[in-house]
């Protein structure tokens, strides 16, 4: 009987184990929101346009006048990219009045696939449209290119980072969610029982 005991608590202590193992968070520093990716991404990709077509020789120096931004963003979103542009020398307009404008529009197909271990794969797929505006209100120079952003993200702050813009929101999400995580719950049942099952066939072997 003291033997049984002893196996009984093992068993236990093995199942409680595993479950806190496929249950943990690898997810220590800061991800970014949905809409953090698109600003930050956008920045990079509009830098880079600019250095690349000679509109920025001295890459550091910003524009010889401050330009607008002329998009449909939240105000955070808004607040981000102005950062970004100002952290490289670019000189960000407060309204477009007598200033060079750029127009910006984002087409995106954003996907959020939910795995397990307490992950959700997400991708960010965006394409964007820009307009260089003079301060006529004149076209002079159009562009696009496109980016993708894939990372893998907490489920448990899948709303938070998700937002509300709907540029940056998940446009489609993987349904077999559900069998994930019914797999998460499954998987360290069956492994404890093996584990079970063999100790205690050892245990009657030896007796």
């Amino acid at each position: 009987m003291k033997a049984q005991k002893y196996l009984f608590l093992f068993i236990i202590n093995v199942f409680l184990f595993t479950l806190t193992a496929f249950g943990q968070s690898d997810y220590i520093t800061p991800v970014p929101t949905n809409e953090e990716v698109v600003a930050d991404e956008t920045a990079r990709l509009l830098l880079k346009f600019m250095s690349e077509k000679g509109e920025r020789p001295d890459f550091n120096a910003g524009f010889a006048a401050p330009v607008y931004l002329d998009m449909a963003t939240p105000t955070r979103v808004r607040a981000r990219l102005h950062s970004n542009l100002l952290g490289e020398g670019v000189r960000v307009a407060a309204d477009p009045e007598g200033y060079q404008t750029i127009r910006i529009q984002w087409d995106a197909d954003n996907i959020l696939e939910e795995q397990r271990g307490g992950s959700s794969r997400r991708i960010i797929r965006v394409d964007l449209f820009f307009l260089l505006l003079d301060a006529d209100r004149e076209i002079q120079k159009t562009w696009e290119t496109s980016f993708v952003w894939e990372d893998h993200i907490p489920a448990d702050q899948i709303a938070l980072l998700e937002g509300s813009w709907e540029t940056a929101a998940f446009h489609k999400k993987n349904e077999a969610g559900r069998l994930a995580f019914i797999r998460r719950i499954a998987e360290p049942a069956v492994i404890t029982g093996a584990i079970a099952v063999t100790i205690y066939l050892l245990y009657n072997v030896r007796s």
